[in-house]
């Protein structure tokens, strides 16, 4: 596998906390990875480090083979990596494809951007572009969060509780989308989510962690029979 993202040692302290402490991974172009671990186990911390919105205390985030940990929000969208939030964040009476249109000025590889069509059909999103964005379902909502992502050009894309609130349709619905997303567009993904009925079958790779650390890496099947993870996660679930 050629890496795209790679994440060596990361560390977060806050005073004598190590929030993340010493986390690694590699992720190459279609990859989604789940980053699963009970609440307080740095999970959020680790995403907003990729984002940029936490500066690592040590350790670095590349994205092919150029830093991009510790220079800020705004600079991790320019260098490729999206994000959507748990709480849907649209633009009140905005259509779709005005708040796409938005989206997209964060955008410094114009040509590297599917269009709103084909975002809309991977997404499971046609005939909604140019309705409003609060006029959509809460499933629809999400997905539009997704397709804002997607429009700033992401090499990675960042998913936190993407499935939270679905019924089992919906997730199921939206792992199939997520998965076309990374097929097609070739965008690496990370997912973090506490539905593992959603996330096992979408992650071609998952990661454990647990008090700030990696607990464990492999397949969903390696991770469903790891002992030390039923012991500490999937046991409580």
């Amino acid at each position: 596998m050629t890496a795209l993202l790679t994440v060596d040692r990361v560390v977060k302290r806050y005073g004598g906390l190590a929030a993340v402490d010493g986390v690694s991974f590699t992720l190459g172009a279609g990859d989604v990875l789940g980053l699963i671990g009970p609440n307080g186990s740095g999970k959020t911390t680790l995403l907003g480090i990729l984002a940029g919105t936490h500066d690592p205390t040590s350790g670095t985030v590349t994205l092919d083979g150029r830093v991009c940990s510790g220079r800020g929000a705004h600079r991790a969208v320019h260098a490729g990596i999206a994000r959507t939030f748990q709480t849907t964040r649209l633009f009140g009476g905005w259509t779709l494809r005005e708040a796409l249109r938005l989206a997209r000025r964060e955008n410094r590889r114009p040509a590297d951007v599917a269009s709103d069509e084909r975002i809309a059909a991977l997404l499971a999103l046609d005939g909604l572009l140019d309705r409003p964005c609060t006029s959509l379902t809460s499933a629809a909502q999400r997905l539009a969060m997704i397709a804002l992502a997607l429009a700033t050009g992401p090499r990675v894309l960042l998913l936190d509780e993407p499935a939270v609130g679905m019924d089992t349709a919906e997730s199921a619905a939206l792992a199939r989308a997520v998965r076309d997303v990374a097929d097609d567009l070739g965008v690496a993904v990370v997912v973090v989510d506490h539905n593992m009925h959603f996330l096992m079958p979408l992650a071609d790779s998952v990661l454990v962690m647990a008090s700030g650390t990696v607990l464990a890496t492999g397949t969903p099947a390696q991770i469903r029979a790891d002992e030390a993870v039923i012991a500490s996660y999937l046991g409580e679930t």
